[in-house]
């Protein structure tokens, strides 16, 4: 499933530069895994494919919405990860 969400990183995650540079803003996501160690164990995660941002734990992201593919690849590719 295709996701869109404003990226509010938390403390408690060491993200990239790249990771970084997108706090605050609307990304695009996709449908992750559930999480089995660490501080975010039990909850599920999302990731911004073909980037190197890694995965980032629902809680890390607010306003989390089912989108369309055509939204998702438009919020995307506005972000500029994926050359």
């Amino acid at each position: 499933m295709f996701y869109e969400a404003i990226f509010q990183p938390s403390d408690k995650m060491n993200y990239n530069t790249d990771a970084k540079r997108l706090a605050g803003k609307r990304i695009a996501v996709q449908d992750g895994w559930l999480i089995e160690d660490g501080p975010f164990k039990g909850q599920h995660c999302f990731y911004i494919p073909n980037s190197t941002v890694g995965w980032i734990p629902q809680c890390d992201l607010l306003e989390l919405k089912p989108i369309s593919l055509a939204r998702w690849q438009e919020i995307d590719k506005s972000l500029g990860l994926n050359g």
